[in-house]
């Protein structure tokens, strides 16, 4: 949804926006050529079926801005023929947006070598951005993890993450003022502290938020409390790594960790307490300075995420027959 309303601002589409904060702040005159590659739908399973994906992206973009590369087999030098011609024919600087950078390495996490394979494949394409600085005005990506510059991003060494900066903690997702203010119609018969023990809690430095998605299916099902985030969002690839690495649960209450673990992460090196995070099963409760190093500490975000995780480790653990089991009896 963010990704879509930056790409309707860049391209012009005043109209849309009428009503908002926006409509008479932005120069509705300069319409920019936006290139836009989401990779959320379908799974890719090896690396030709990502070069197939990334070139079917980038055809649909040449469609869309009525341009035709003349090298359509190659997806780093089409890629990098898109954005020049866009520039050239537009005479602006080009938007590149980018939903989903890291699902394509996700969705093969469990297999070490070939997520490898595909992460150096999307590298590949995301060393493009770099490459053409010159032609751009903009670039956003966004993901469900954080992978590290080194291992993903080194030919772009002038991304600015945003993730944990104080002036966008707020930036996808409602407080629980905005809740109350535009939401006001649905909200009589609410005890409003049992909803922000439900779904509220997710926090990035800034005010805590709700789930957007979250909490209009929350209004949209007669407001019955039941997990809406683990229907639309469910932690298969989570369960992956859990088996593979068969990781210690730790409680997931008391987790410490450094600024650097927080902000790291590899298919070599792929720490739960990290990835947890960074998908969204824990937040951050408070941060402390300890001797110059920055310590978060990280809990559960709301009641639905604690329960909802909980059961699904639970059942993990269960139908997982190569977990050796230990029987405990009281003497």
């Amino acid at each position: 949804m963010f990704l879509d309303t930056l790409d309707n601002i860049f391209a012009g589409n005043r109209e849309l926006f009428e009503g908002l904060y926006i409509y008479d702040k932005w120069n509705w005159e300069t319409k920019y050529p936006v290139i836009k590659l989401s990779f959320g739908a379908g799974v890719i399973k090896d690396t030709d079926d990502l070069n197939v994906r990334i070139l079917a992206l980038l055809k649909e973009n040449q469609n869309k801005l009525n341009l035709q590369c003349t090298n359509v087999s190659n997806s780093r030098e089409c890629f990098k023929e898109l954005i020049e011609l866009a520039y050239d024919k537009y005479q602006q600087q080009v938007v590149i947006l980018v939903d989903e950078y890291d699902k394509p390495i996700l969705d093969n996490i469990e297999n070490r070598e070939l997520s490898k394979q595909i992460r150096d494949g999307l590298k590949n394409i995301y060393s493009v951005i770099k490459d053409s600085d010159q032609y751009l005005k903009f670039a956003f990506l966004t993901g469900v993890s954080k992978f590290s510059k080194v291992s993903l991003f080194s030919g772009i060494n002038n991304l600015k993450d945003i993730s944990l900066l104080t002036d966008y903690a707020t930036i996808c997702g409602y407080t629980h003022q905005e809740v109350q203010e535009y939401f006001n119609d649905y909200l009589s018969d609410l005890n409003l502290d049992e909803l922000k023990q439900w779904y509220n809690g997710y926090n990035f430095l800034g005010d805590s938020v709700y789930n957007p998605y979250e909490i209009l299916l929350f209004f949209d099902n007669y407001k019955e409390y039941r997990n809406y985030w683990f229907e639309i969002g469910n932690p298969s690839f989570l369960i992956k790594i859990l088996k593979q690495n068969k990781y210690y649960i730790p409680n997931l209450e008391t987790i410490e960790v450094s600024e650097e673990d927080l902000g790291s992460f590899d298919v070599d090196d792929i720490k739960l307490e990290t990835l947890l995070f960074q998908t969204g099963y824990l937040t951050i409760k408070k941060l402390k300075t300890v001797f110059n190093q920055q310590i978060y500490y990280l809990g559960y975000p709301n009641l639905e995420v604690r329960s909802a995780l909980n059961n699904t480790i639970f059942k993990y653990l269960l139908s997982d027959k190569s977990i050796k089991r230990m029987a405990m009896f009281n003497a």
